[in-house]
């Protein structure tokens, strides 16, 4: 996992706490704000929780917070869940992404190792408690349960010969329609992924994330489905590889490969990513959403953190957990896309 958070949404939510009320007094005495960040994600090596102070400088806000790092230092992180307590390593000097001068370029984050038999689990509830050694009163609490994972009903291998499993043909220049059981999980977003190589050099096409999801999108099924429209994973690939004459253009999956006896060890070149989020994670996300601003431009600030009286709290913890359906691309798709130097089939049409 990238130990480095982008920056711009945190401070945002910082700057956001003024804007939950439309008549500040600009003389008011003095708050203790706290701004907590992190998402768990099961099987992930790693885990990191960001927390940071509110300010509110008499001099402009960004250039204070160009010039200053707001991490708080120094704290006792633990995460308890799934019979196991955690305890958080404190990384300074973490360059952000993007270090682009507007924001201080360094933060400190508190690192949690799970690696191995020590994974997040999907379905377990984990309880985040951050205190001070030198205030033993001061705490700051959240808790998420992490979503379980799903099971893809479409696409799904397909029977080849002998005991042999195959991927599936999908064909992009079609309407696609990726289907899978329900989880725990509050809402959905859905990827799509095409690894290949460009004269030997690995790149990777991507799609999405969707637009947030509870139910089926443009289906009718007893799961969860959506419908992707005709040409719309497809285009965004061809923009991303754009592919140019003379170029060599390899995907990894062939009919060499897209059967095996054991299906763990086909090819995942592509690949459709599901993401569940937890009910915090979705309400933070939709709260923030534009959409929700009144006529003021002012929303409520989401938060599931909890502190002491006195001490004002906001951010979010929150957890996901992602599933992968791996398929392979249609003649069609991979003509369009220049991989494999494959023929353009009789019946195939134009972007």
């Amino acid at each position: 996992m990238n130990a480095r958070f982008r920056t711009a949404s945190v401070l945002l939510l910082i700057f956001g706490l003024a804007a939950c009320s439309i008549d500040v007094d600009l003389n008011a005495p003095p708050r203790d704000i706290w701004v907590v960040y992190g998402v768990l994600r099961a099987n992930d090596t790693a885990q990191y929780i960001r927390i940071s102070r509110g300010f509110l400088p008499e001099s402009d806000a960004l250039e204070y917070a160009k010039d200053n790092d707001l991490s708080a230092k120094g704290l006792l992180v633990s995460l308890s869940g799934g019979g196991r307590t955690y305890t958080a390593v404190e990384m300074d000097s973490v360059l952000k992404d993007p270090a682009d001068g507007t924001f201080y370029p360094y933060t400190t984050l508190y690192r949690i190792s799970t690696p191995g038999n020590l994974a997040l689990s999907a379905g377990e509830r984990y309880e985040l408690e951050i205190t001070r050694p030198d205030e033993p009163d001061f705490f700051l609490r959240s808790q998420t349960r992490i979503p379980t994972e799903v099971t893809f009903l479409r696409p799904t291998f397909t029977p080849g010969p002998g005991r042999k499993r195959c991927l599936r043909e999908i064909n992009l220049e079609t309407e696609v329609e990726v289907e899978f059981t329900q989880s725990t999980a509050a809402s959905y977003e859905l990827r799509a992924y095409a690894d290949y190589t460009v004269n030997g050099s690995p790149r990777m096409a991507s799609f999405g994330p969707t637009a947030l999801f509870e139910e089926d999108v443009r289906c009718n099924s007893s799961t969860i489905c959506y419908k992707f429209r005709e040409k719309e994973i497809l285009a965004k690939f061809v923009s991303d590889v754009s592919p140019e004459f003379g170029n060599v253009y390899t995907f990894g999956v062939n009919d060499n490969n897209k059967c095996m006896d054991d299906p763990d060890n086909l090819p995942d070149d592509f690949r459709f990513e599901v993401t569940c989020m937890d009910e915090f994670l979705t309400n933070y996300r939709l709260a923030n959403d534009p959409k929700f601003a009144d006529l003021n431009s002012v929303r409520q600030e989401y938060t599931n953190i909890t502190a002491p009286e006195g001490v004002d709290a906001y951010g979010i913890l929150g957890s996901e957990s992602r599933s992968y359906a791996r398929a392979r691309l249609g003649p069609c798709s991979l003509y369009h896309l220049s991989f494999n130097n494959t023929p353009r089939p009789q019946d195939c049409a134009d972007l």
